[in-house]
């Protein structure tokens, strides 16, 4: 069956935007779901890869403005590696698979006996949870269309000590839907100019001890420049992409409920480097708009590396 591009254009918008619900970390930890088109499959075959995200949040911020406002919370430091894996048995169908691994430290400060105020720092790591996904790209004879779904599975940790707050926590405890779409194209007939959309929905399907993660949306766009190749590098790709993120509120009587949710809006520069069989991909993500719910921290910038190897 065969979509045009502007049907699968307008499906994509309203998957992106019409949800009306969104998902995950409070205070902005669970923000690398999509943003990159180093991972999108054109061909037959497998790519195994290591992913790392770093972020760290320091800035109090309330609604669209940094605020003096309290927040016990002074510094959320999240690094993440993700190994995974993804294959097309053919042109149309394949699969994938992501498993985090997270090291969180939290300094923070808490009213002593004579209420005075104490450092208090944590520092918890543990395997996050698990996603996997089916891959279906059978729109089009380039693999240029695609959709995605699957599950995350509730293996991260959720008991760690000292952290008082269920957002905290490297998992949800729950099992969430995942759904998603993609979609690439040529502005030029020699595949210089290129472009990509991508979008995706969490969607907690339990709760777990009185903690539900609330529902994500998130979108990618971009524009990149094949330069061919350099000093032995196959190929040079500068990319310029935009990613953004809509999440409502965390429900359940263990959540944090009105100091969670937001939306956020990302300028992303990157670059990707192909050889032979490995890739790399490495982005900076700069906001250039945040709103959040009640008093939360917000990071700077985002980094994320990829280095894969294709099968």
């Amino acid at each position: 069956m065969k979509i045009s591009t502007k049907h699968f254009l307008t499906a994509l918008f309203l998957l992106a935007f019409s949800a009306s619900e969104a998902l995950a970390c409070a205070c902005g930890c669970g923000v690398f779901t999509v943003g990159t088109s180093a991972l999108i499959p054109n061909c037959e075959g497998g790519t195994a890869f290591v992913q790392y995200d770093y972020l760290t949040q320091s800035r109090n911020w309330s609604k669209e403005s940094q605020t003096s406002g309290h927040n016990h919370d002074k510094k959320i430091q999240t690094q993440t590696v993700t190994v995974g894996a993804q294959y097309m048995f053919n042109r149309e169908w394949g699969m994938a698979a992501r498993l985090p691994y997270v090291t969180r430290y939290i300094k923070s400060v808490e009213h002593g006996d004579d209420h005075s105020l104490e450092p208090h720092d944590t520092r918890t790591n543990s395997v996050g949870d698990i996603r996997l996904n089916a891959i279906y790209s059978g729109f089009s004879a380039d693999m240029s269309s695609g959709l995605t779904f699957g599950l995350k599975l509730p293996t991260g940790q959720t008991k760690a000590r000292n952290l008082d707050e269920r957002n905290m926590q490297i998992g949800t405890g729950t099992t969430d839907l995942l759904l998603g779409a993609y979609k690439m194209g040529q502005f030029d007939k020699v595949g210089k100019f290129n472009w990509f959309a991508q979008t995706g929905l969490q969607h907690a399907l339990n709760s777990h001890q009185g903690f539900r993660s609330g529902d994500e949306i998130s979108a990618a766009t971009g524009i990149y420049y094949n330069a061919g190749s350099f000093l032995g590098i196959k190929k040079v790709a500068p990319i310029l992409q935009v990613t953004g993120s809509k999440r409502l509120r965390d429900s359940g009587w263990a959540s944090n409920s009105y100091d969670s949710g937001y939306s956020k809006a990302f300028f992303a520069p990157a670059i990707e480097l192909n050889f032979t069989s490995f890739k790399i991909y490495a982005d900076v993500e700069f906001p250039i708009y945040r709103n959040v719910n009640g008093t939360q921290l917000v990071a700077q910038n985002l980094y994320k590396m990829i280095l894969g190897y294709n099968f």
